[in-house]
């Protein structure tokens, strides 16, 4: 070769690299301008509509539009165009494109027969440039016209194809990035309604509760508020005799032992013991219910802490006792030693409550029997709930754990006790399961984790596992 012939070829080579450069230098400036609207938009279609504004700004064209196409029936309906008169000619644009999904360069639209418009400014257009733009959800066409003959040139089309492909996968992310959101919205929406709905059951056990509590500290009261009076008598005649030993000028041994003796001093004294002890055990009862009931309406669920499984049985039992005492004997077979885990004693106490509550509305007609066993090994603890009611149908044994699903007339059962117990037994890592006959009884068997991997996850009745029946 000679040197003119390879200087040519130098040249050529130079000026294809240059070429290279430029068509890198504007789609990387397109790249820039596009990530810069993702930040500024928080819609799929206005992010498109800004999108092709920018692509405007690497290729000249006199109009745009933007069409979303529906993949089962391919009907269009415009997202945007830059023109105001663009709906007459979508119809048109699509049959010209159907069903071709593939970028095309239209030389001249006037030499289309199927390009018939009677509006000057369509009529005007005559080179025509579309690609599809799909993301994760949508399928789009996009159609940039120039009123130039031949207008649009490779360096165009490659330029084009790159930015669309970009947009596209760029708003693939966009909409997962949009759908996460709305998802965890929807989520927080969820969990909202489901502690609304988890606070409305403790509640409507605390209503069901209402007239035996009230009825178990009455007892009490009643019995402090007599034995009040008696105290009071008992000082009145404490008072009467200091003032007869006062107005004694001189006291004797034997005046002492006789006015002791005429107001039945020993007695006055045993009583007055007898009375304050009695008193004592009444506003125990009184103190312990109480706090049972404020234990298990304490709006707080999520404090963590030791608990002993006995005291917190022992407890639910104190408040739900007014429900029981008239249905059932409570038979107790605890474990030896205590039983110390680590949990929730608000939402433990609710299951157990539940249970309690399930057990003494299920026996009719009989001498009435709730079990509760207790047993732990190194690892867990394991409470036995039985009774001998009328037992569950086998058709209904697995539904009962399910949300809203009750046994009860309507108006006396909201379906979600045992949903409830269920999500709160899984969310301390632990499995609750049932066994029941017919007239025979029912049972309840849980294994709870004595070292739960607890978090602070909101408990959710919707998402627990399904429940296995013994």
């Amino acid at each position: 070769m000679t040197t003119n012939e390879i200087l040519l070829e130098k040249l050529h080579l130079l000026q294809v690299h240059n070429l290279a450069l430029e068509e890198n230098r504007a789609f990387n400036s397109l790249i820039l301008d596009g990530l810069d609207a993702i930040l500024k938009n928080d819609s799929t279609e206005t992010l498109l509509t800004e999108f092709f504004n920018i692509l405007q700004q690497a290729i000249s064209f006199s109009a745009a539009i933007l069409i979303k196409i529906n993949p089962s029936d391919e009907l269009s309906t415009l997202v945007t165009a830059s023109h105001p008169h663009s709906d007459a000619i979508i119809t048109q644009l699509t049959v010209l494109d159907k069903p071709n999904r593939n970028i095309k360069n239209v030389f001249n639209l006037h030499q289309l027969p199927n390009w018939q418009v009677t509006d000057p400014f369509w009529n005007s257009q005559h080179a025509m440039l579309t690609t599809p733009v799909s993301t994760s959800t949508e399928s789009y066409q996009l159609y940039i016209f120039s009123e130039t003959i031949g207008a649009f040139n490779q360096h165009d089309i490659t330029l084009m194809q790159r930015f669309v492909s970009f947009a596209g996968n760029t708003i693939s992310q966009f909409e997962k990035r949009n759908l996460l959101v709305k998802q965890k919205e929807m989520e927080e929406k969820q969990s909202n309604i489901e502690q609304v709905l988890i606070n409305s059951e403790k509640m409507a056990s605390l209503g069901q509760m209402a007239a035996g509590v009230a009825h178990e500290i009455n007892n009490p009261l009643s019995y402090i508020v007599s034995n009040i009076q008696n105290l009071a008598y008992n000082l009145e005649q404490f008072s009467h005799l200091i003032n007869t030993l006062k107005a004694e000028k001189a006291i004797t041994q034997q005046t002492l032992v006789d006015t002791l003796q005429h107001y039945q001093f020993d007695e006055l004294q045993t009583d007055s013991s007898d009375i304050i002890a009695e008193m004592t055990e009444g506003a125990d009862r009184v103190k312990e219910i109480v706090q049972g009931l404020r234990q298990f309406a304490h709006p707080d669920q999520t404090q963590i802490g030791d608990i002993d499984i006995t005291e917190l049985i022992d407890n639910t039992l104190r408040v739900a006792w007014n429900e029981i005492k008239y249905n059932a004997n409570v038979e107790k077979n605890y474990n030896t030693e205590p039983i110390i885990i680590t949990g929730r004693s608000t939402q433990l106490s609710q299951v157990f409550l539940n249970l309690f509550f399930n057990a003494a509305q299920a026996i009719c007609d009989k001498v009435g029997v709730i079990s509760i066993t207790t047993k732990a090994d190194k690892k867990n603890a394991y409470i036995t709930i039985a009774d001998n009611g009328c037992g569950i149908d086998n058709d209904k044994l697995n539904k009962i754990f399910d949300p809203f699903y009750t046994t009860k007339p309507i108006g006396q059962g909201t379906g979600l006790g045992l949903a409830i117990s269920k999500a709160i037994i899984e969310q301390h890592g632990g499995l609750i399961s049932v066994k029941s006959q017919l007239n025979q009884g029912t049972t309840f068997n849980i294994t709870l984790p004595k070292k739960p991997n607890l978090t602070d996850d909101a408990l959710s009745i919707l998402n627990a596992k399904k429940i296995t029946n013994e």
